[in-house]
Parts: C-alpha cells; sequence; structure tokens
C-alpha cells in the first residue's frame, strides 16, 4: 500500500504519529490496541490516520516496520582483541540499541506473542524478513569472533558453524526465558554474558577427559 500522503507531512509530525502507535502497539496487542487513544495522542483525527493508512492493520505493520528498522539500525562497527571481546561488543551494540529504543523493542516483543488472527501472516511476514538480516549480521560477528582462535585450517569453517548454532541456541534460550520481562534481560545482562561464556568455554576447551 503507498503511504504517499503521509510521506508528505514535516518528519516532526511524521514522528510523532509513528511514535505514539509503537507506543500504544508496545503495550498492547493489536486487538487491545485504541487507534482513538493513538489520534488523540498524535493529536489527529481518525479520518486523517485512515486517510494515511488506510486500516489500522496497515498502520500497524508500519509501525511494526519502523521499530525493527530502528532496532537494527547499524551504530559502530563491532571491534576488540580477542574472540568474546568481539562477540560481547556486538551484544552490548545490540543491547544499547534496545535500551535506546524501549517502545520499540516492547512492540516487537508485544508482537511476537500477538495471536491477533487478523495481523498473523502480514506480521510473520516482516519477523522474517528482519529475521535474516539479523542472522546474518550474527554470521559476520561470530567469523570474525572465529577468526581471532586458533582453530585448526581443515576445520575453521566447520567449527564457525557449530560455534553460531551453538551461540544462537544459548541466545534464544535467554530470549524464550526473558520473552514476557525483557526489561529483566537487560537489567541482568552481565551475569548472562558471565553464563554465556561459560557455556561457549565447555564447546571451545571440550567437556571430555
Amino acid at each position: 500500500m503507498a503511504f504517499e500522503a503521509f510521506e508528505k507531512l514535516p518528519e516532526d509530525r511524521k514522528k510523532r504519529i509513528i511514535d505514539t502507535g509503537i507506543r500504544e502497539f508496545s503495550a498492547k496487542t493489536f486487538k487491545d490496541a485504541s487507534t482513538d487513544r493513538i489520534t488523540a495522542e498524535s493529536q489527529i483525527s481518525k479520518g486523517i490516520l485512515f486517510h494515511y493508512f488506510g486500516s489500522k492493520k496497515e498502520f500497524y505493520f508500519f509501525c511494526l516496520e519502523e521499530a525493527l528498522q530502528r532496532l537494527t539500525t547499524e551504530t559502530e562497527e563491532v571491534s576488540g582483541k580477542d574472540f568474546y571481546e568481539i562477540l560481547f561488543a556486538e551484544m552490548d551494540r545490540k543491547m544499547a540499541l534496545c535500551l535506546n529504543c524501549r517502545d520499540e523493542m516492547h512492540m516487537v516483543n508485544m508482537a511476537s506473542r500477538d495471536a491477533s488472527a487478523e495481523i498473523a501472516n502480514g506480521k510473520k511476514e516482516i519477523l522474517r524478513r528482519y529475521m535474516r538480516g539479523i542472522q546474518m549480521k550474527s554470521k559476520e560477528t561470530v567469523n570474525q569472533a572465529v577468526a581471532e582462535l586458533d582453530l585448526k585450517e581443515d576445520s575453521r569453517n566447520l567449527s564457525a558453524e557449530g560455534l553460531r548454532i551453538y551461540i544462537n541456541a544459548l541466545m534464544n534460550r535467554y530470549l524464550q526465558r526473558y520473552q514476557e520481562i525483557p526489561d529483566q534481560f537487560f537489567a541482568g545482562q552481565e551475569t548472562i554474558k558471565q553464563e554465556m561464556k561459560t557455556y561457549i568455554d565447555l564447546m571451545l576447551y571440550g567437556i571430555c577427559r
């Protein structure tokens, strides 16, 4: 759907409308989110909102795309002198983005749990598209970190792939644990990093005698 009329608005007005939508959708499911609250806080009429976006559903998808784009914005290059510095520098970068975009983080978290049938297919496609980009970035980071390890040359690619699978599994474990309480994930990030290091050390240095 085209959003030409909306894109012609001044940047500050566009931002106010989208920020208000993201804030509402971060706290409520799609079904429970109120366009009355959104339009009142955005200082526009409901007719104008639907003129810009066509429907509540299309506005939701627009806000979700914007939230994900803000959360995946590239910031500084990841750097470090060893495996863990590189790995945790990327983790810190992502966490800083999330903490700086709390409403966006909460909207994406809410979207991942929202069972509303009306948005299921569109939401799934948007999340899948951005997940591909996140996975590519994760692959680059792990490859950069693995390059600092003293691995056997003939098994370097296989080792990198194994570590990437293992690290992703660890991250998914924490994401599932804190899915409904994401702020506690950030509050405990140092403990989580230490736990991750312990698990990764087991893989790097072995668990068999």
